[in-house]
């Protein structure tokens, strides 16, 4: 245990920051004191409010009239650097657009609806197939070895396959799109230090061109895609979106696309090692629905997007906490799915729960996960077939214990090294 962890333990509340790495790393002890002892909780280092429990978290996420997804350059982030470096770099690319997830309604509604087709039901099923094959190919490239870094070799592949063929990238650019994942990924991580948001600035900018290139592309030669829908739809019939507003649909895609549900991928295996009371039930009976009862529990507990920003438009008063206006909040997801008094044994993993579908780990409200029902038919499949082909999963032996990024939106495993046995 971290210095840092052991004096969460002993010291008053006030004195940690939720931001530091080993509480990103590790928030479960935190969110439970902040639960407890101050639901809304300013932190004095980044001046942000956190809120954490789930009944605050679930009225925030449906209330986006007062606590607004527009944060108007409000977070620290590389592409908002004033580093001379990074705004040379930046200024060689597109200027970042508020689109759906960083959007309120009406707009963030309009902007939607141009990929929601993409995401419905008869869309998904056509896609079954495919997310058998990726996940049958995957395992033929490591199950002679009996052992895999997890979150490479299947975690990330299977979400990255599937969202690249979506947008209509190629399969040989999948370790570029997985490149800019993890550029956007330290982009909102808050821990990155100038070398880095350097790093990252000139991915951002490889990635714009990539994709204004083939947006161009699309234009001319429209195809069955994300890329297609994009630059050839218009705001009510009239004005076409621009190279701004199209880039930001695409990395909000792209990131949600493979990184939380590789990510949940990921843990989900772990889960696995460290509750093999759970595992011999899906053993005894991996059935459809044993295997999507696994599902939602790993989205519970792994919660990949942890924490989301806010904005008020207004003072808010929450249980006796003054939120002023134009302060910048955190619904703590992470935090909510596992609320004692929504989830009974909060941290215990049970996939038995008689109300695993009521976490929030897809978010609430208007800006309800737009790939939730894609990820759910990765993880279900994907797991299928690994439970099929695959069992006795542990950790390597000798090697170091699994340990998750420090990011201040995302939650997940940085590798997860596992042996396993092949099915007979």
């Amino acid at each position: 245990m971290s210095e840092v962890l052991e004096k969460l333990e002993q010291c008053p509340i006030h004195e940690l920051s939720p931001m530091h790495p080993d509480l990103l790393r590790c928030p479960a002890a935190l969110n439970k004191r902040l639960r407890d002892e101050a639901p809304v909780f300013q932190d004095p280092s980044s001046g942000i409010y956190f809120i954490s429990r789930f009944d605050d978290v679930v009225a925030m996420s449906q209330d986006s009239k007062t606590f607004s997804s527009v944060m108007g350059g409000a977070t620290t982030r590389a592409v908002e650097s004033s580093e001379p470096e990074v705004v040379e770099i930046m200024a060689q690319g597109y200027a970042d657009v508020p689109t759906m997830l960083t959007q309120d309604p009406p707009l963030q509604r309009r902007y939607r609806k141009f990929v929601d087709g993409v995401f419905a039901p008869s869309a998904l099923n056509a896609l079954e197939p495919m997310i058998d094959s990726i996940s049958h190919e995957l395992i033929d490239r490591i199950e002679d070895k009996g052992e895999c870094e997890f979150l490479s070799e299947f975690g990330v592949p299977l979400p990255l396959t599937v969202i690249a063929s979506q947008i209509g990238a190629p399969i040989e650019d999948l370790p570029k799109l997985r490149r800019w994942t993890e550029a956007f990924i330290d982009n909102l991580s808050q821990q990155v230090d100038l070398e880095g948001r350097i790093k990252t600035a000139k991915s951002i900018v490889e990635f714009q061109h990539y994709f204004i290139s083939r947006l161009e592309e699309r234009r001319d030669k429209p195809q069955d895609d994300i890329l297609s829908k994009i630059v050839n739809a218009s705001i009510e019939g009239d004005l076409p979106l621009n190279n701004g507003e199209c880039l930001s649909m695409l990395n909000q895609i792209l990131v949600a696309g493979n990184e939380t549900t590789g990510a949940a991928l990921t843990q989900g295996i772990l889960l696995l090692i460290d509750n093999p009371d759970q595992y011999e039930m899906i053993k005894a009976d991996p059935s459809p629905q044993m295997i999507a009862n696994f599902v939602e529990e790993v989205l519970r507990v792994s919660s990949p997007s942890a924490n989301m920003y806010r904005r008020t438009t207004r003072d808010v008063e929450m249980h006796g906490v003054s939120i002023p206006e134009d302060s910048i909040c955190f619904a703590r997801f992470a935090s909510a799915n596992q609320d004692e008094s929504q989830f009974q044994d909060a941290l215990k993993f049970d996939i038995t729960r008689d109300n695993l579908k009521t976490h929030v780990a897809f978010g609430k409200g208007v800006h309800h996960c737009l790939g939730a029902a894609l990820a759910r038919r990765e993880m279900n499949g994907g797991c299928k077939v690994l439970f099929q082909r695959l069992e006795n999963f542990r950790l390597q032996p000798n090697d170091e214990a699994p340990e998750f990024m420090a990011n201040a939106l995302l939650h997940g495993l940085e590798r997860l090294n596992i042996a396993f046995d092949v099915r007979r």
